[in-house]
């Protein structure tokens, strides 16, 4: 996908498709491109155990992106 495709879904929950076919959930942020050509993307999740660090998931540009989702109404989505 392209940035301008993805930028509106920054700082919300959401679930991504990714091109390997990977489903992740959680709250999206972006990080500029630094001068490199692409953007980063982090999907932010909940800690897996309670009271453990957040699961981030760094997607380097947004063409490993296929499609993109509001989960705002999935608590299991909302970081």
């Amino acid at each position: 996908m392209h940035d301008n495709e993805i930028k509106p879904f920054v700082g919300k929950p959401v679930r991504i498709t990714l091109a390997d076919g990977r489903v992740l959930a959680g709250t999206l942020h972006s990080h500029g491109d630094e001068g490199h050509g692409h953007v980063h993307y982090a999907v932010v999740s909940d800690p897996i155990k309670k009271g453990g660090e957040p699961v981030v998931e760094m997607l380097h540009g947004g063409d490993q992106i296929t499609e993109i989702e509001d989960a705002s109404g999935d608590p299991a989505a909302v970081e």
